[in-house]
């Protein structure tokens, strides 16, 4: 998905650095975190299987699976008191 607008494969991006002012035709940079420094890093906790809500009660629910069936509060923001 190319969130930026930026032409892919033109002549100015060509065998640029993404995000480098060459690669996206303007003197602007976007703030990358440098070399040999990570943007993110992702932890997924593992998920093991069970049996998931019925057809009616997932949907009610919000979702199909017991163990990701957690309690919602209102809380924060001026407006939610």
């Amino acid at each position: 998905m190319n969130l930026c607008r930026c032409a892919p494969n033109t002549a100015a991006g060509a065998g640029a650095q993404p995000g480098s002012s060459q690669s996206l035709g303007s003197s602007r940079s976007l703030p990358f975190p440098g070399p040999g420094l990570s943007l993110a890093m992702a932890s997924v906790p593992m998920q093991p299987w069970e049996t998931p809500y019925n057809t009616a009660k997932a949907l009610k629910q919000g979702t199909i699976f017991p163990s990701l069936d957690l309690p919602f509060y209102v809380t924060g923001g001026g407006m939610n008191g």
